[in-house]
């Protein structure tokens, strides 16, 4: 065989790892936060914004131990958490420098009060704890669609064939869940009214919007189509199918996103989410669906993107609260007093878990041990069918979109948990550590909000690089120190791209 059938071969007919092993590795992420945390009270608040510095360190602290739990440290993950677990309280226990002089006492109550955990950073999507966990998803699928060229990267965590659970099936997953969180926002801010022509004309409005925006996306999705025709490239046509791929799924993700807002307010969205994975696990089940999906020939172009069209129904986001959407997006009725009308507010503000992050930390923790529940269950009833073996990536069936959930959840709560500790340290400081951790419970590394405010870009300068890379040099071939000398480079050009980028909102779509 050739070269290029060496590299299919290479990343093909994967059956994925355990659950338990995907978690550990990841857990690699909320240790590395915990270091940030104490870097940043201890030397990164004291850098000036515009010193190189502040990149250079957050990328060691938070870039480089991931990609060591992709690749040299993936057999033993939890040496790597335990390394960075003690590293976090060596740091932590060393003296804390001498700060400014004590505040008068009425002083030093006020500024604790301004810091308790229920008044920090109130709009919803750009908490600490939610920078966090998509930049970190993000930072995680960069690394891994160039890492999985490279025997360095365990074939465990390459995406499944047809069943199985791995790290990069995870991956794809994850990216939709963030994408639908953000987009979630502006039906979050909604407050229309009882159904008027009006409004018909403003949900038309938004899908006609929707599509128009996707029209971009779509375009990549062509150019990244001709590009690998063009330069003949290795390619696992089961992933998505021949001219499938992920930039068509995110482009019409909104657009179908668009479609459901209207029930928003009628019915729940969890409902309408359950819904769709149900009704599409049902048509996999009890329909010719799956066998067509697996097993039939590619023979029109349908039949031949067969993948990225059966798995798209699967790819879905829930809303951020089951009660949220009954108050969020109507407003009070037209006759209601002033006095209703104030109650309403009240009562839509203490349904907005946004609001005391330590009934959302409640709220995602319940969450986190449903979702993970009801997935060992379905996974269950859907092994013991004929033909099945469980979560499937490549059809998008409901255990896989039930084990996304649960995963990114658990993640969410894991990081909002380490948000609270610090909010709560920082706001019983003693005087002398106050001016060095009083806003740290309001902040987040400085890469990473760079990363979120061009993620698109972010992603599409990691594929990019990661074809350039493929085409001048044979990874499946080079050794284990010289690959992560590779990715550490290619790692840092992404991270270096989006920090020159930040302040910046390049449009995508």
């Amino acid at each position: 065989m050739g070269y290029k059938e060496d590299k299919v071969a290479f990343v093909s007919h994967a059956t994925g790892g355990s659950v338990t092993h995907i978690n550990l590795v990841c857990a690699t992420a909320l240790t590395t936060y915990a270091l940030w945390t104490v870097a940043q009270r201890r030397t990164l608040s004291k850098l000036p914004s515009s010193s190189l510095k502040t990149p250079v360190l957050e990328f060691l602290i938070l870039v480089l131990p991931l990609l060591l739990a992709l690749t040299l440290f993936s057999a033993r993950p939890l040496l790597l958490n335990a390394i960075l677990i003690l590293s976090t309280l060596a740091w932590h226990l060393q003296p804390a420098p001498l700060g400014s002089p004590p505040l008068s006492p009425k002083l030093e109550k006020s500024r604790r009060h301004s810091r308790m955990p229920s008044q920090i950073d109130l709009k919803p999507f750009s908490r600490p704890f939610v920078t966090i966990y998509r930049a970190i998803m993000m930072v995680m699928t960069v690394l891994c669609i160039l890492a999985v060229d490279f025997p360095v990267f365990p074939r465990e965590f390459a995406k499944a064939e047809t069943w199985g659970t791995s790290l990069m099936d995870l991956g794809v997953g994850s990216f939709v869940f963030s994408l639908g969180l953000v987009s979630a926002l502006p039906l979050l801010r909604s407050h229309s009214s009882t159904p008027s022509a009006h409004t018909r004309r403003s949900y038309i409005s938004s899908v006609f919007r929707s599509t128009r925006k996707c029209l971009p996306l779509v375009a990549l999705g062509m150019v990244r189509v001709v590009m690998v025709k063009g330069v003949d490239y290795p390619e696992h046509l089961t992933e998505y199918g021949v001219h499938w791929n992920f930039f068509f799924t995110l482009a019409l993700l909104p657009v179908f996103g668009s479609a459901l807002e209207g029930l928003a307010g009628k019915v729940d969205m969890h409902v309408v989410g359950l819904a769709v994975g149900i009704v599409h696990q049902l048509a996999l089940s009890w329909t010719p669906l799956q066998h067509w999906a697996l097993e039939a020939p590619r023979t029109t172009i349908i039949s031949q993107n067969k993948e990225g069209i059966v798995s798209f129904p699967g790819l879905y986001t829930l809303p951020p609260s089951p009660t949220f959407f009954s108050l969020h997006t109507r407003s009070p009725p037209a006759h209601s007093t002033a006095a209703e009308k104030r109650e309403w507010e009240r009562k839509r503000e203490k349904s907005g878990t946004f609001s005391k992050p330590g009934k959302l930390a409640e709220w995602i923790g319940s969450a986190a041990v449903c979702w993970w529940g009801v997935y060992w269950v379905v996974e269950w009833v859907v092994k013991g069918e004929e033909g099945a073996g469980g979560v499937s990536r490549r059809l998008a069936n409901l255990p896989y979109v039930l084990w996304t959930v649960a995963f990114n959840t658990s993640f969410i709560f894991a990081y909002l948990m380490i948000h609270l500790a610090v909010a709560s340290s920082s706001s019983s400081s003693t005087p002398s550590s106050s001016s060095a951790a009083s806003n740290l419970a309001s902040k987040s590394p400085a890469i990473f909000h760079a990363l979120n405010q061009n993620g698109l870009v972010v992603f599409l300068v990691a594929n990019l690089l990661t074809g350039l890379i493929n085409v001048l040099l044979p990874t499946m071939y080079m050794r284990d120190s010289l690959a992560v000398i590779v990715l550490v480079g290619y790692a840092a050009v992404v991270v270096g791209v989006a920090w020159a980028l930040r302040g910046r909102r390049v449009k995508v779509s």
